[in-house]
Parts: C-alpha cells; structure tokens; sequence
C-alpha cells in the first residue's frame, strides 16, 4: 500500500541529523548519512534514476514538514537550501512578524514537496522527463552566455540592445561588405538564440 505523508520514515532521524550539524549540512550529505543508517531507503524503486528522486523527495517532503513543526513549536527556522539546511534560532523581532509558510518564498516548492500525491505519481518515466529538461533548460542557459559572449553584451543586455547590437556586428561582418562569412553566421545564430 502507498505510503501516507504521515509515515515519511524519515522525519526522526533528519530532525537527530540537523540537531548534530548545527552550522548546516548540505542535501547531499544529509542524504549519504540516511543511506548509511541502514534501511531506510530499503523500500523505494530498483530503478536507479527514481529511486534517486524517491530519496530527494523523502528528504525535501522531511524537511518542509520539519520547517512547519521547528516553527510552530519552537520557533526555530530550518533554512533548506541544496548546499545548506540548518535549523537556526529566529532573531528576537521576528516574534512581532509571524512567517507565514504558505507565502514564503518558496511555496511552490514546499507545495510540490508536502503534496504526497507527487511521490505516488512519480515514476521512471516522469523522473526522465524532469531529468530531460533540466538538461535542456541547462544547455539554454549555457548557449546564452556562449551568444552573449559572440554578440560583445553583458547578461543583463536587454532585447533592444541584442537587435541593436547584432545589427552593428552583422552589418560589419556581411561578406557583401568584405567581412568573414563565419564569423557573420557565428553572429547571426547567436541573435537567434537571444531573440528567443
């Protein structure tokens, strides 16, 4: 039977895993010490890739739970970051402004992550299909700054300055006017790149 959001196993020894590492621990690691303990990760999928985003979810799904209750009870803050989480004491004025979890800034994701039905649904397929555009949103930032880069502009150039820019490039490399055709297509496909 699928599990329920009230029997994440995990919950105890994340909050004893936090407890210990009062300057913080990152998720990979937090992750190496749950898989050390033994078998609590006995039960999740044989596929490697699922299986991978089973034990993510566990531990996001654990610590948003966690943030709620450290909160509500003792009035400690879990900051939850890839590279850092850690449980950290809330500043003497934050007791006048309540955190409303809901509005957070990272809603979106807490409500991805406390939404049990997202474990349930996921399988190979949907973890592939994630995977895949990660990789595809990944390659589009890198071929941005490879454009960027071709067209002389600063990250922050906005989309007059590339039309404005890739016209002054182009027009100085246009093989019509005795410029490099490669470095005219090289110009013209990084504005096509940018412009979208």
């Amino acid at each position: 039977r699928p599990m329920s959001e009230f029997e994440n196993p995990l919950l105890p020894l994340v909050l004893q895993l936090l407890r210990t590492a009062p300057a913080g621990i990152s998720e990979f690691e937090l992750m190496k010490q749950i898989e050390a303990d033994g078998a609590h990760f006995a039960a999740l999928a044989d596929e490697a890739q699922l299986a991978l985003f089973q034990k993510h979810f566990l531990i996001m799904n654990a610590l948003y739970r966690l943030q709620d209750s450290l909160w509500r009870e003792e009035q400690l803050w879990l900051t939850i970051s890839p590279l850092r989480i850690a449980i950290e004491i809330a500043a003497p004025d934050n007791h006048a402004v309540e955190r409303d979890l809901a509005a957070h800034s990272d809603a979106a994701l807490r409500d991805y992550y406390l939404d049990w039905q997202q474990f349930i649904d996921t399988d190979g397929a949907v973890v592939a299909e994630l995977l895949s555009g990660f990789w595809l949103r990944f390659n589009a930032i890198d071929r941005r700054d490879e454009a960027l880069a071709v067209l002389q502009l600063a990250a922050d150039a906005g989309a007059e300055q590339i039309k404005q820019q890739y016209r002054r490039l182009a027009r100085a490399a246009h093989p019509d006017r005795g410029g490099d055709a490669a470095q005219f297509l090289a110009i013209r496909a990084a504005y096509e790149i940018l412009k979208n």
